[in-house]
């Protein structure tokens, strides 16, 4: 008989315990939320302070760059005459809010404002002042924004050169940073979502565009001797 109330008051403990355990959790995971939310109203970090940790645009976080990515949709069907400066702050609080790299507030403002569609609706001019700003001139940023145009126009192939030839006119993309990437194979800013046939695609598809980028440097050159 004391054997079998010992046992069910070892089993009351052990209840007791996970009780505590699933208690002490959901504790925690109130407190991460709260931090979060205090996180979303703090200031902005400067737009051009660009981390040199690049771990491929944040793929541990799909979940959180979707969540992301979907706020400013949002947002930009509530506002489609979006003020520039406020759309700007809200994707890098988003990028903060949620925990992920700097750049990829590159990432969220593309994903959330291009698609297949681009050229027709003209996305590039409605959106490259706000691009501008979160590129600020930055090398690494123009990078991220040449694999974010790969991972989002992967599949349509022929569009990649126009949006980069946009991405240029608007003064998103350098021209040094342009044939940077056409000189180079697979590197680092690469999404991991693109496979080693799609880049090679893609990149053959630029190759009008990246050749009259380096007839134009030479006659520069040339008019400078």
């Amino acid at each position: 008989m004391s054997s079998d109330g010992e046992e069910k008051e070892g089993s009351t403990v052990q209840k007791k315990d996970k009780k505590k355990e699933k208690k002490n959790k959901k504790k925690e995971k109130k407190e991460k939320k709260k931090e979060k939310k205090q996180k979303k109203g703090s200031d902005p970090d400067p737009v051009d302070d660009v981390t040199t940790d690049i771990d491929n645009v944040s793929v541990d976080d799909i979940t959180l760059m979707s969540e992301a990515v979907e706020n400013i949709k949002k947002y930009l069907v509530e506002n489609p005459s979006f003020d520039i400066a406020a759309l700007t702050e809200l994707v890098v609080n988003e990028q903060m809010a949620s925990g992920l790299k700097t750049f990829d507030k590159v990432h969220i403002m593309m994903n959330a404002a291009f698609n297949l569609s681009a050229v027709g609706e003209k996305q590039v001019a409605k959106f490259a002042p706000v691009l501008d700003k979160l590129v600020n001139r930055n090398i690494t940023m123009e990078r991220h924004v040449i694999a974010g145009c790969e991972g989002i126009f992967g599949k349509k192939p022929k569009v990649f050169p126009i949006i980069l030839k946009q991405l240029y006119d608007e003064d998103v993309l350098q021209e040094d940073t342009i044939l940077e990437w056409s000189s180079e194979g697979r590197t680092e800013f690469t999404l991991d979502t693109i496979d080693e046939d799609t880049r090679s695609l893609l990149r053959g598809e630029a190759e009008t565009f990246v050749n009259w980028l380096e007839s134009a440097d030479s006659e520069d050159e040339s008019d400078n001797e």
